[in-house]
């Protein structure tokens, strides 16, 4: 529900995290309070720590009564930045009950960050064009589904979360490919395993090798019904 707001932080920061501690609830719609793990959240709060003693925190809520809400706040030693939700237009109303905006915000992305998609797709087709890099890269990407793959851990062990403990269980199909992540490139340092090789054999996919030794699934079942090869 919040990976993009997770990767707006990250974006706003300017480094890369370290862990995440989140917390969920169900407040609007109870039909949806037996799902599985944060898919029965429809209310989320995160806090998401960076170097330097520098904290995130992101609110989401998959309902807002009034009006599609988007802001963002960056609080510093020397001051603020804020970026406000955008209106169809700049009109105001000031009567003795009401002052504000004329209209809702726009209540749809498409709307809402129509400029965004812009120059999104400009600079995507400029990098083909000139077979230059991208501003935002698959690192990026990837990086923000580890964000969001450790909010709902955290959310579901009622803990803080370090990103590179989700590295060790989603990226390691095998103890040696654990270790080649760990001197890989490809995610920073907080993102990379920590375990020993060791470690990581108690929760990495079996060795396919193995897997054959103990007999392939249909083998396995033949012998239970009485079958023979």
């Amino acid at each position: 529900m919040a990976v993009h707001d997770l990767d707006m932080t990250r974006f706003l920061a300017g480094e890369d995290p370290m862990e995440i501690l989140a917390v969920g609830s169900c407040h609007i719609d109870k039909s949806i309070e037996d799902l599985p793990g944060s898919e029965a959240f429809d209310t989320a709060t995160c806090i998401v720590r960076y170097p330097n003693g520098v904290n995130a925190m992101v609110d989401v809520c998959r309902q807002s009564s009034y009006g599609y809400d988007q802001r963002a706040e960056v609080l510093g030693t020397s001051g603020m930045i804020a970026t406000d939700n955008v209106y169809p237009n700049t009109a105001k109303i000031y009567r003795n009950d009401f002052t504000g905006n004329a209209d809702m915000p726009f209540d749809f992305f498409l709307s809402r960050y129509f400029e965004a998609y812009v120059t999104e797709t400009e600079a995507f087709c400029e990098s083909l064009v000139n077979d230059s890099e991208v501003p935002c890269t698959g690192v990026d990407g990837l990086i923000a589904l580890v964000m969001s793959l450790a909010a709902d851990k955290s959310a579901a062990e009622n803990r803080w979360v370090k990103f590179s403990e989700i590295i060790e269980q989603v990226y390691c199909a095998s103890p040696t490919e654990c270790s080649l992540l760990v001197d890989s490139e490809v995610f920073p340092e907080g993102f990379k395993p920590v375990k020993t090789l060791s470690e990581m054999g108690t929760i990495v996919v079996p060795d396919v090798d193995a897997q054959k030794k103990e007999g392939s699934f249909m083998g396995k079942f033949k012998g239970m019904v009485g079958l023979k090869d």
